[in-house]
């Protein structure tokens, strides 16, 4: 079974590396691709949307809200509004936002724009851990996502 893709964008160099340990370490069986902004990962995002991409397509998204340039808000909304392609439907990928801060009109724009979760960045590395894991088992692991495209009829069961 191959790895199941993260994308990761995070402008921290200290928080590439905490997040790139714990997933080295403890997480092992997910694979993180890690962007240091949202020119960065929507540029891959464009490659990826060509016939000829062999790359791995992501799983879950995950994006630092305070980014410079293009904030993650922002690039959140460029993610909603991407067209899906033959594999990836970019509506439909999970997008968790992290933030340092618990500013509630933050997490309403976020959630009002796509987002499928809000995280405080935790202080300490079990905290960072326990909640990398969380992530990753409930929406890669367990989470199902809606069809690309829904058939006109649903089967009888």
């Amino acid at each position: 079974m191959s790895k199941k893709e993260i994308y990761l964008v995070e402008d921290s160099s200290d928080c590439r590396q905490l997040v790139r340990g714990i997933f080295t370490k403890f997480l092992a069986d997910y694979h993180v691709r890690f962007f240091q902004g949202a020119q960065e990962l929507y540029q891959y995002m464009v490659l990826q949307s060509a016939e000829q991409f062999k790359g791995r397509r992501p799983a879950l998204i995950i994006i630092d809200l305070q980014l410079p340039n293009i904030n993650g808000l922002e690039l959140l909304k460029l993610i909603r509004q991407t067209p899906s392609n033959t594999e990836t439907a970019w509506k439909t990928i999970p997008v968790v936002i992290l933030s340092g801060s618990a500013n509630q009109q933050d997490i309403n724009r976020c959630y009002q724009a796509g987002a499928n979760s809000f995280f405080i960045k935790p202080v300490e590395f079990e905290e960072w851990q326990a909640m990398l894991n969380t992530m990753c088992r409930y929406w890669i692991d367990y989470n199902r996502l809606a069809m690309t495209e829904i058939p006109n009829e649903i089967p009888a069961q």
